[in-house]
């Protein structure tokens, strides 16, 4: 480790690898999830042992809370002040909503599509989010990010789970923040407290995520704060070695290679997963690695698009595994194949329109909507 003078501020796009990687993650887990499973009698259950090494989709989701924690801290930290707290929430609301509004209408309309080939049902989990019965008010309840409390959750696109989890981290943004005036204790408190909140709470909540996963996202502020505030950074060639020891124990856990210690409160993968999350972030925003110019360029192209990715690779999964049954392709590896590089090619480019006309504009009309209220003060 050494320390040095403070990079620019555009050195926290050293995450946005990180962010696409865990785009990745989601895509391998959800493919083989559509693909372990028979939709005919003739079907081979999918087997390829180095990408179901890479099944880290639990993990890659809270990696995600540690990113946006991060993330948020860095470039919002002075920004949520009682005066300027209405602003940050614009923000939010346009970074995220606008894309998953145009999303949501598009999983609605493949719903029909879907339902119209797919004429075997079996409730495999590929078929249960374009299947499922639904009325307005759950439609409702997806456009105001309330689903995860209202129910019913899984429907249109069962990715959706962590998009209300993660905008009601935003709303108790404000809070880790003013709790840092206690240090690095304050986030560390705040996450464990409401870890244990569900414990006391009579109400049944249709995902107690928001509250089990919250430590992830208070780690990533945690993360953010000791980056603004000191000048610790590591060396290249250490950071990879950490980086590769990380993810190799995410690996190990996921695919049990070892087992867990039995320590109450903290036991359970995700929990896990979740502190491994907050060290990644840490170690990958402290250490400065070089790629070649082409490589550099791709990955923060795939991690900037890395929302809409998110967004949609369940729809090209499911068309993936249309394909797969109206060809009859019964063999195990091709079966998988087809689905991972079909999802993983048509999300790069469907994200890549996404970003272009919907993501990008929804924040540049933020921007200059924010500018004007700007300019009338």
């Amino acid at each position: 480790m050494s320390f040095k003078t403070k990079e620019p501020s555009s050195y926290i796009d050293q995450l946005t690898w990180l962010r696409g990687a865990a785009a990745f993650f989601v895509i391998v887990s959800h493919t083989i999830r559509a693909t372990e499973v028979k939709y005919s009698l003739n079907d081979e259950i999918s087997s390829f042992f180095l990408l179901s090494l890479f099944d880290l989709g639990s993990f890659g989701v809270v990696l995600f809370f540690a990113l946006s924690g991060c993330t948020l801290y860095i470039s919002n930290w002075d920004k949520v002040g009682y005066k300027d707290l209405p602003l940050f929430y614009i923000k939010r609301f346009f970074r995220i909503w606008p894309a998953f509004v145009v999303s949501l209408a598009v999983y609605i309309g493949f719903g029909f599509i879907f339902s119209a080939l797919y004429v075997d049902p079996q409730g495999h989990w590929v078929e249960k989010q374009f299947l499922s019965q639904y009325s307005i008010y759950d439609i409702f309840s997806y456009l105001s990010f309330t689903f995860n409390i209202t129910g019913p959750a899984g429907l249109f696109n069962n990715a959706y789970w962590s998009l209300p989890v993660e905008f009601q981290y935003y709303i108790i943004f404000p809070i880790i923040v003013a709790s840092l005036r206690y240090g690095i204790v304050g986030p560390i408190v705040l996450g464990a407290v409401l870890y244990l909140l569900p414990n006391f709470i009579a109400y049944s909540f249709s995902a107690k995520s928001v509250f089990t996963l919250a430590f992830s996202f208070c780690g990533g502020v945690l993360v953010g704060y000791v980056y603004k505030e000191t000048e610790l950074r590591i060396k290249p060639w250490l950071g990879v070695i950490l980086f590769i020891a990380l993810l190799s124990s995410v690996i190990a856990i996921a695919h049990s290679y070892i087992t867990l210690p039995d320590i109450p409160v903290v036991s359970g993968k995700s929990n896990w997963y979740g502190g491994i999350a907050v060290i990644t972030v840490l170690v990958v925003l402290l250490t400065k690695i070089n790629f070649s110019h082409r490589t550099e360029k791709f990955l923060k192209h795939y991690g900037t698009i890395s929302y809409s990715t998110y967004l949609y690779h369940n729809l090209f999964i499911a068309i993936a595994v249309l394909f797969i049954i109206r060809f009859e392709i019964y063999d195990s590896s091709l079966r998988l194949l087809i689905t991972f590089f079909f999802t993983l090619i048509t999300s790069y480019l469907f994200a890549t329109v996404s970003y272009r006309y919907i993501e990008k504009p929804s924040i540049e009309f933020c921007r200059s909507l924010i500018k004007k209220q700007s300019k009338k003060k």
